[in-house]
């Protein structure tokens, strides 16, 4: 350790400025890490290597204290198209050879800490905690169920794959030995839901730090949603990929129930798009909703800064960005009482819908915009109360808690 800067190894599979999700996740993890320590991150070769080596030529101030180290996967498209979950026999074959890079590395550097980031699901954690130095795991992801009576949502076969995958993390969580032993040998777990907290507790005897998987750059530039006046419709904001998951049908089925005037933008496409155009069709709302699919980034801000709150319907996520965009736009968020949602929107700043029925989801929905396009008192409150909320999610606060961490770990 020289001058407070330690010397940390990251796992980092998934890593890219230009990407969100996971991708994103890494290099916002690996980049704002080496804003205060220096950074040795093994990534996935082919396909980060070039992307990650363009952007340090072109920005080489935002890399000057990371040095990228990448680790070839090999892989089977058709197997893998025949059994998705194959996907993790590679995954485990390339952090095999990760560790084996690791130990070599960790002769010459003598790290202070090591640190595995992405991919975050727990069922591979990979073997970076053998090398002996402090381990810090997370946020870990995947802990999350899709509520059993919201499937029907999906579709056929959505229902049928996280309904097999509810079973198998039910049995993976409790008898998963590469997670289990990655727990027992870290400093510090963390995890982007209250729900994974309690359930690291009570299957791995384990207590975990609560911490989102994004966040905001610090001094990012925030916006007013604007009021809304009576006897105008409501103007709500949808954003996502559109895959079974994201449940935009849920919404769909609210609105007609509505009773005030509502006017739905949705963002973005994807395979279920085009099942939700025919959905709203047949349930009579072609004047209601309006799919602009992809769009310039002029176009998602005008969007965006001109509606009113802001509605998210996924049943299986950690915590996704588009939760701090919306907070940045001052838009209150309506959204289940479930995934990461559940630890970040509260009573200042958006409404959370408990999941006791399919019928009862969709029926909360349509009163809570139904209030909110009536009480605009209230929308306004928890407008403010949005742009408040993100400040405390940014990646300087995320350091600073990180950071505290680290030096436990080491002191340790």
């Amino acid at each position: 350790m020289k001058n407070g800067r330690l010397k940390v190894l990251l796992g980092c599979y998934a890593c890219d400025p230009g990407y969100g999700s996971e991708p994103g996740m890494g290099w916002n993890f690996v980049s704002n890490i080496a804003k205060h320590h220096d950074v040795h991150a093994i990534v996935e070769k082919g396909e980060f290597e070039e992307t990650l080596t363009r952007y340090a030529a072109e920005h080489p101030e935002a890399v000057q204290n990371i040095t990228f180290h990448f680790v070839p996967r090999t892989h089977h498209d058709t197997l893998r198209k025949i059994w998705p979950p194959s996907y993790y026999w590679f995954y485990r074959v390339w952090h095999r050879k990760a560790y084996k890079l690791a130990v070599e590395l960790d002769k010459k550097e003598n790290f202070d800490i090591v640190h595995q980031v992405t991919i975050s699901g727990f069922r591979e954690p990979g073997f970076l905690w053998k090398l002996g130095k402090p381990f810090i795991w997370g946020p870990l992801g995947g802990f999350t169920d899709t509520p059993w009576c919201l499937l029907r949502c999906l579709g056929i076969s959505g229902a049928l794959h996280f309904g097999i995958r509810n079973i198998l993390n039910g049995i993976q969580k409790r008898w998963g030995l590469s997670a289990r032993a990655a727990a027992r040998h870290s400093a510090a777990i963390l995890t982007s839901t209250t729900k994974a907290v309690e359930e690291i507790r009570r299957f791995w005897g384990r207590e975990a730090v609560l911490m989102n998987e994004v966040g905001l750059e610090t001094g990012h530039q925030q916006y007013s949603s604007p009021p809304h006046e009576a006897g105008t419709p409501l103007r709500i904001c949808w954003a996502g990929e559109h895959i079974p998951r994201k449940a935009l049908d849920l919404l769909l089925h609210a609105l007609p129930l509505c009773k005030e005037k509502m006017e739905l933008h949705v963002l973005s496409k994807g395979p279920r798009m085009e099942a939700w155009k025919q959905l709203a069709h047949k349930l009579g709302l072609d004047d209601v909703v309006t799919f602009h699919g992809f769009v310039p980034r002029d176009e998602a801000f005008r969007i965006m800064s001109s509606s009113h709150v802001f509605c998210i319907t996924s049943v299986r996520e950690d915590t996704s960005t588009v939760v701090f965009e919306a907070f940045r736009y001052g838009l209150p968020i309506i959204a289940l009482d479930h995934c990461g949602f559940s630890s970040v929107i509260n009573e200042t700043c958006g409404i959370k819908i408990p999941i006791n029925s399919h019928a009862q989801v969709i029926a909360d929905y349509a009163s809570h915009l139904d209030y909110l396009a009536t009480h605009e008192e209230e929308r306004s409150r928890l407008s403010a109360g949005a742009q408040e909320r993100c400040k405390q999610y940014t990646w300087e606060a995320k350091m600073q808690a990180l950071n505290t961490l680290y030096q436990e770990a080491v002191s340790k």
